[in-house]
């Protein structure tokens, strides 16, 4: 293959570069399935450290009473937060004592992405992988069915060092940690998207990249793994599973240089392989793995993934390759295109398998794995977030979105484990204006004189319960707006013949921009959740979208660039409708995956 031009025969298509591509080829029939990603880090720990964290997290959690998933619990109150939070700090510097562990100063840089996930978010080390050249973990949450992470790095212990073995497994082999620190000057990243296909489908895939794409393939060949069990002397094959992957992106799409930043995995599994519980080789996520014996507490949060974003310098050159290879599409139903935030421009498309069978009940949405989102970011201005990404990581994955029941839950979890514990993770910081602002007109709609709009945010400023930007204290209580008097006596009367409309109209403006959007489909207590912990809101049609964005992950240096989470909850039309009618699980027709779109804060 190169730039020049190709005769096509009647059942090609040539791209805009004018290559040949056989879109016909792209099987519709393969199934998709999102399965695992690989992190490459500096540093792995030895299993028996993040062993002893899980320990003392488990501890703290037994103690019942520190998070919304423990203890049977509810959520912390305003007035309860800071309090309880000190209560927390001893719990852990309690069961911390013997350690040297205390709580700490949280900062975002220079975390251990493992320790993250095992505090933060309540997951564990499920199994590892002690190999040759290389070190890896596996972390996951209780459910075996959702997010997989397998954290790589290098050796340093020396093993090996005049490399006279060789690494069984090729997944894990030291050229893949080499390749991703080459192609991302030198910066932890996430290397690999891994996907399990259905049974027969590899070698079509193969195929597919050797006739259209051959330079994108890692290795002309698909490895095979046997689950292989001697009885009576006699060996017996009892599960297979099959491994194939092709670097995901091409550094120039005119010359066909490989980019070998990153890599699309792509797995089948059968016998003992196949999905069951447990995490293992040989009965889970990738051969290699050995069980690392986990013990969950109760505030693990299950998460599922839902779409992962990649940066890239050609968006269209990308896209052609998916269709050539794996028949995935542009999603027209999803918000992208042209996206802008001051100078910062980027062009964005979501693409995406076709053939996902639609949900019918709210559980089985959530878990669902079937349709692959892949959200694909070209910067079209020299600022943004996009652009510096692809200045100082070159093309990779920008971020992983992952699903879960309840987010607000989940992220008052996340906050009250990093302000106990120093640990975790922290998320972008959304300005209270997103969530509405106190203004005088908001009064006047609600019944009060010019006159009394002005002179009670006035007053209010002067109590201190509403800013200069008309920002309201998230405290603010109807008690106390009950004893706050206006000057004379003219408007004092007429404040307190209005007074329920216009506290309430007060009160609202705690939330208002968010309410105007969901009304009183939730109640007020989950508004003020919802504000207080920064959760982004977006709405398509009847269809809710939750969502909010860990600060960078993987960031050596605060100034650095770096990848990031994204988690979200989807509130479907079909089955929120349902639920109205005392069908909690049930929704009225079937649902398509992807209900609420991805959010606009997604592609920025």
């Amino acid at each position: 293959p190169g730039p020049s031009p190709q005769v096509c025969c009647n059942d090609c298509n040539i791209d805009h570069l004018g290559h040949c591509n056989l879109f016909h080829m792209a099987d519709d029939t393969t199934s998709f399935q999102f399965h695992h990603v690989q992190v490459f880090v500096n540093h792995v720990k030895p299993l028996e450290e993040y062993k002893k964290l899980e320990d003392r997290l488990n501890a703290l959690a037994r103690k019942g009473k520190f998070n919304p998933f423990s203890g049977l619990k509810g959520f912390l109150e305003p007035g309860e937060h800071e309090d309880r939070v000190k209560e927390g700090k001893s719990a852990w510097e309690e069961v911390c004592k013997d350690s040297g562990v205390l709580p700490e100063t949280f900062q975002s840089s220079g975390q251990d992405i493992v320790e993250q996930l095992l505090v933060g978010l309540g997951w564990r080390v499920t199994a590892e992988y002690d190999g040759v050249g290389t070190r890896s973990v596996l972390v996951t949450s209780a459910d075996p069915c959702g997010v997989k992470m397998c954290i790589t790095a290098a050796r340093t212990d020396g093993h090996n060092e005049n490399q006279q073995e060789q690494e069984p497994y090729a997944h894990f082999s030291s050229d893949h940690v080499k390749r991703k620190a080459e192609a991302h000057n030198g910066r932890q990243c996430i290397g690999v998207l891994g996907f399990e296909v259905s049974k027969g489908s590899l070698e079509g895939i193969l195929g597919r990249y050797r006739k259209l794409h051959p330079n994108l393939l890692v290795q002309d060949i698909i490895h095979q793994y046997k689950d292989t069990r001697t009885v009576n002397q006699h060996s017996i094959d009892l599960g297979t599973m099959k491994v194939f992957e092709v670097f995901a992106y091409y550094k120039n799409t005119v010359s066909r240089i490989a980019d070998t930043g990153t890599v699309l995995r792509f797995v089948e599994r059968d016998g003992t392989f196949s999905s069951r519980p447990g995490f293992s080789n040989p009965e889970g996520v990738l051969p290699g793995l050995r069980d690392a014996d986990p013990h969950f507490d109760d505030t693990s949060i299950p998460a599922y993934s839902d779409h992962w974003v990649s940066n890239v310098q050609d968006r269209v050159g990308f896209l052609e390759t998916l269709k050539d290879t794996l028949g995935f599409v542009p999603k027209v139903e999803f918000n992208a295109g042209v996206v802008a935030a001051g100078r910062a421009q980027i062009e964005s498309t979501v693409v995406g398998n076709s053939n996902a069978p639609p949900s019918s009940t709210q559980a089985e949405a959530l878990k669902n794995q079937s349709q692959v989102y892949l959200p694909v970011n070209n910067a079209l201005s020299d600022v943004g977030h996009v652009h510096s990404f692809l200045q100082q990581l070159g093309q990779g994955v920008q971020h992983l979105a992952s699903r879960v029941v309840d987010l607000v839950s989940f992220v008052e979890r996340v906050n009250n484990y990093r302000e106990m514990t120093g640990r975790g993770f922290s998320f972008l910081s959304i300005p209270r204006s997103y969530y509405g602002i106190l203004r005088t007109m908001d009064l006047v709609a609600a019944g009060a004189s010019q006159a009394l709009a002005a002179a009670l945010v006035e007053r209010l400023q002067e109590e201190g319960v509403v800013s200069k930007d008309g920002v309201v204290d998230l405290s603010l209580s109807a008690s106390r707006l009950a004893n706050i008097t206006v000057g004379g006596d003219q408007l004092q009367a007429e404040w307190e013949e209005k007074h329920g409309a216009l506290a309430g109209a007060v009160l609202r403006g705690r939330y208002k921009n968010i309410f105007n959007l969901l009304g009183d489909s939730i109640e007020e207590s989950l508004y003020l959740q919802i504000v207080r912990n920064q959760i982004l809101i977006d709405v398509q049609g009847g269809d809710i979208l939750f969502q909010i964005f860990t600060c960078k992950i993987l960031q050596a240096d605060p100034e650095h660039e770096a990848p990031f989470l994204e988690f979200i909850q989807r509130l479907c039309s079909e089955c929120r409708d349902a639920a109205d009618q005392d069908a909690t699980d049930v929704c009225r027709v079937p649902i398509k995956a992807g209900c609420g779109g991805v959010g606009g804060w997604d592609f920025l």
